[in-house]
């Protein structure tokens, strides 16, 4: 019986159909997707998306800001200490002058003639004493009888001393004063109430025009910094690409896109593109800081621009107001005034005035003739004593006299600018003020700050004082008052700060707008971050500082800081920060 031989199994894998590799492929490529997936999400930058500042030196300033108007340091109404007729004016608008130079000067004839009269009164009581002394001698005699001889002269000049011009210019004088007493009683007429209202209706105009053209500016301005602010953000997403590239080419030396190895040539060229990333983001920074402080210019010019365009509807106002209103009491006061001050001179020209020089000169003609009779006679105890009486007496007039011929003219108490000049030769002034002088050696503007700001203002603090009509740097300034009490009855609770600058020479003018920026407080060369990058927990001042670990990921901590000075949207870090550090701003 033959045995067939069997076989011996084989061992091995067994063969896989088509389905089953396919399968096996798709699996695997899934398996290789999630091992990339999670590599790459490894390696994402956990900032992404988070704004940064870097911490920067620098100077900071905290400003309190506040608009007025100039005034000069000192004004002066000017007057006379006694009536008369103007006789010179000596200065125009506009004029400047120093302490005691005269101003104007009244006709002074009669007080020349007084001090004339009170000389001779002088030496004649000297000689009537002398004589009485030392017997008289024949010269002695002869000139009192000349003494006699000039005070019956003086007499008849006195007598003769007005002449017909001068009482027709008094008369003038009292019609003018009437008519215009007379005008303010009847009140304001059609051209001058027509002109009233077109000045309103001008400022109202002007006020509307004002508001459209600089609220306008501001609109302007702001579209300006939301335009750079997306700039902003771009250069700095640019930025964090370039930084990122090139901080993998030096760190690997490889392309961070392909994983290609790159010549020297090449990273050079990742390095250049990071440095043109950073340039860019500083410039649109500077855009943006620029936009920023446009938009603060345009916010000031439209408060100062309508302020003015107000405060000029409220004059056209007012102005308007009163002339339908009448003249007030104290206008039509002065107006009775001055047309009693008319009548007073041409009363003094033509009455008892003119009466008491005479009877002045008659007594000095008395006089004379008593002096020659006493020395004629033989002097006596009483005699003498009344003739030292005389001479003490003839000297106290002369005194007053020279006194009264003094205040004839008028003279600038101080050295400054003459600003109003409201009179003119010829005609009479009594207690008014003709001339208004005012001292521009410095201006003073007083401004109003608000309860919250106002601890922060002291005497001796600097200003910048900026003039809106004028294209001039900023004045230097000084804080010299500032008031203990708030200013006003409005709601608000405001105080009366009083400025002093130098106008340095520039064409500056009272009433002239400005804005002023008291320098409350400085720090320089300090360290500083956007406010916005602080928050409070607490008793602490917390920061989120950037981090970057050895293998180049970055990431955020917690950080304590001390803070100082904050001003114009950054803070002052004292200590936790170091300069070029980044911080997370909210």
């Amino acid at each position: 019986m033959s045995t067939i031989p069997q076989s011996r199994p084989r061992f091995g894998l067994p063969r896989l159909s088509w389905p089953v590799l396919i399968a096996a492929g798709l699996l695997l490529a899934v398996i290789v997707t999630v091992i990339v997936r999670l590599t790459t999400a490894s390696t994402t930058d956990p900032l992404a998306g988070v704004t940064l500042a870097p911490v920067v030196r620098g100077d900071l300033r905290l400003t309190v800001n506040a608009t007025g108007s100039i005034e000069p340091n000192q004004t002066a109404a000017l007057s006379l200490t006694i009536p008369g007729r103007v006789q010179e004016v000596l200065v125009t608008v506009g004029q400047q002058v120093t302490a005691g130079d005269p101003l104007l000067r009244l006709d002074d004839r009669q007080l020349r003639a007084d001090v004339a009269a009170a000389q001779a009164a002088v030496a004649l009581a000297q000689a009537d004493l002398q004589a009485l002394r030392e017997r008289a001698t024949p010269e002695q005699q002869a000139e009192a009888a000349a003494l006699v001889a000039a005070a019956q002269a003086g007499l008849a000049q006195t007598q003769a001393s007005v002449t017909p011009a001068d009482v027709a210019a008094a008369q003038a004088a009292v019609e003018e004063a009437r008519a215009r007493l007379q005008e303010l009683l009847n009140g304001p007429t059609p051209e001058q109430r027509a002109r009233a209202e077109a000045a309103l209706t001008q400022a109202k105009a002007e006020l509307e025009r004002q508001r459209e053209l600089l609220s306008a500016a501001k609109s302007e301005a702001q579209a300006r910094i939301e335009a750079q602010a997306n700039v902003v953000r771009n250069a700095q997403s640019a930025y964090s690409d370039a930084y990122w590239n090139w901080e993998h080419v030096k760190a690997k030396g490889t392309d961070p896109r392909s994983g290609r190895s790159l010549n020297e040539a090449e990273q050079r060229d990742f390095e250049r593109a990071f440095e043109r990333a950073a340039r860019a983001l500083a410039d649109a920074e500077a855009g943006l800081a620029q936009a920023q402080i446009a938009y603060q210019t345009a916010v000031q010019n439209e408060i100062s621009g309508l302020a003015a365009a107000e405060a000029r509807v409220a004059s056209a106002q007012a102005d308007l107001d009163a002339l339908l209103a009448g003249p007030n009491t104290d206008t039509v006061a002065a107006a009775r005034a001055q047309l009693a001050r008319a009548e007073a001179e041409l009363a003094r020209l033509t009455g008892a005035a003119r009466q008491s020089a005479i009877v002045v000169q008659q007594a000095q003609l008395e006089a004379a003739q008593a002096r020659l009779a006493q020395l004629t006679a033989d002097p006596r105890a009483s005699d003498l004593a009344r003739a030292e009486a005389r001479l003490a007496q003839a000297q106290a007039q002369l005194e007053a006299a020279r006194i009264r011929l003094d205040e004839a003219t008028l003279r600038a108490p101080f050295a400054g600018v003459v600003a109003a000049v409201d009179v003119a030769p010829g005609e009479a002034v009594g207690n008014q003020a003709p001339i208004i002088l005012i001292d521009v050696s410095r201006y003073l503007i007083k401004v109003t700050v608000d309860e919250v700001d106002i601890s922060r203002v002291t005497t001796g603090q600097p200003v910048e004082v900026t003039v809106d009509a004028l294209d001039a740097p900023p004045f230097r300034g000084q804080v010299v008052n500032v008031e203990p009490l708030p200013a006003g009855n409005s709601g608000v609770t405001a105080y009366q700060v009083t400025i002093a600058f130098d106008p340095a020479g520039q064409p500056v003018r009272p009433g002239m707008t400005t804005t002023t920026a008291i320098i409350a407080a400085t720090r320089s060369n300090v360290l500083q971050i956007p406010v916005t990058a602080i928050r409070n927990v607490g008793a602490k001042t917390l920061v989120d500082v950037v981090t970057v670990a050895e293998n180049g990921q970055r990431a955020l901590s917690e950080r304590s800081v001390l803070v100082g000075l904050r001003a114009n949207g950054m803070v002052e870090i004292q200590s936790g920060l170091a300069e070029g550090e980044q911080v997370v701003v909210r």
